[in-house]
């Protein structure tokens, strides 16, 4: 009778021990996207887009800094942003989220089918006029 009782009461243990999240049956979460590191330079041109340029995708990239009037400069700022950020386990890839006179402290990722989308924050106080107008580029990391 003590064997049925104590089967019993460790039966609950060993059913959770089999629902563990890292249950190697079951696909690992998506990571979330995130924001790396925000470039920002000055009267550099560009065009502000949704879509993030792979970084590791030499033809994306060399159609990206197409967009800019200064390309040494733009391609030298991405290429010590990536370094800075290297180790990271997702895919690095940038996108111009904003030209003007203010700097988004953040972005918003969406996603749009198997793409990813990058768009500024919200800016809480924008500036009415600037000396000279900046091109921020998000650099990001995608799962």
């Amino acid at each position: 009778m003590r064997r049925i009782i104590s089967v019993l009461l460790l039966l609950p243990l060993l059913a959770a021990c089999g629902s563990e999240s890292d249950d190697p049956g079951q696909p690992p979460a998506e990571a979330d996207p995130e924001l790396v590191q925000m470039l920002v330079l000055t009267s550099a041109g560009g065009e502000v887009g949704p879509q993030p340029y792979l970084v590791d995708d030499r033809d994306q990239m060399q159609d990206y800094v197409k967009t800019f009037e200064d390309r040494d400069d733009v391609a030298a700022a991405i290429q010590q942003a990536v370094k800075d950020a290297e180790d990271r386990p997702g895919v690095l890839a940038v996108a111009t989220v904003a030209i003007g006179c203010d700097v988004p402290d953040e972005v918003n990722f969406s996603k749009s089918g198997e793409v990813w989308e990058v768009t500024p924050g919200k800016i809480p106080d924008p500036l009415p006029e600037c000396f000279a107008p900046t091109t921020s580029i998000a650099l990001v990391e995608l799962p």
